[in-house]
């Protein structure tokens, strides 16, 4: 069933709702290229202890990825508002289906069915590398040199053990 013109005409007003509150809210208008000191209203970054210094760059990565996010939904709208002025709003671009009402009005820039959206999203997932196949287990190892704390303790001990008590308690020599 197709959407009606009043009800395009509504979803057409949410999207350029969103558009304002997203423009008002300064979330896409961050330069990124303004230095730290600049952000942080210090001359230098010199009398700045290492982890002050830490705690800003987590920050600024932080807000960095909620505008990346922010323009990625502004681009998103932009996109919904052309497809209803071309008439292919409310369509799959995947399959050519009908968007669910009920998914538009949850996300009325959606531009996929929620089954075409699970199968974009599993393609994803599969084609990312197993995390677990990249790493060497310790009895694979391609380079000997590399080795683990637990190798090391295996082989030398470590302040706690038997071993290394007895050698450093003049106490316990044996005669």
């Amino acid at each position: 069933m197709a959407l009606s013109k009043e009800e395009l005409q509504n979803f057409k007003k949410q999207l350029l709702d969103l558009k304002k509150d997203l423009l008002d809210s300064g979330a896409t208008t961050h330069d990124e290229n303004i230095a730290l000191t600049d952000e942080t209203g210090e001359l230098t970054s010199y009398d700045n202890h290492f982890a002050d210094m830490a705690s800003e760059l987590d920050q600024r990565e932080k807000d960095i990825t909620l505008e990346d996010a922010a323009r990625e939904r502004l681009s998103a709208i932009n996109t919904a508002l052309d497809r209803i002025r071309e008439g292919t709003y409310g369509i799959c671009i995947d399959t050519g289906e009908e968007i669910n009402k009920e998914r538009l009005e949850a996300i009325p820039y959606a531009i996929r069915t929620k089954e075409a959206q699970d199968d974009l999203e599993a393609a994803k997932e599969d084609s990312r590398p197993d995390d677990e196949a990249t790493f060497e287990t310790p009895g694979n190892r391609v380079d000997d040199r590399i080795r683990t704390a637990d190798d090391l303790q295996n082989e030398h001990g470590n302040s706690t053990s038997e071993t290394y008590l007895e050698e450093d308690n003049p106490d316990n020599k044996e005669e």
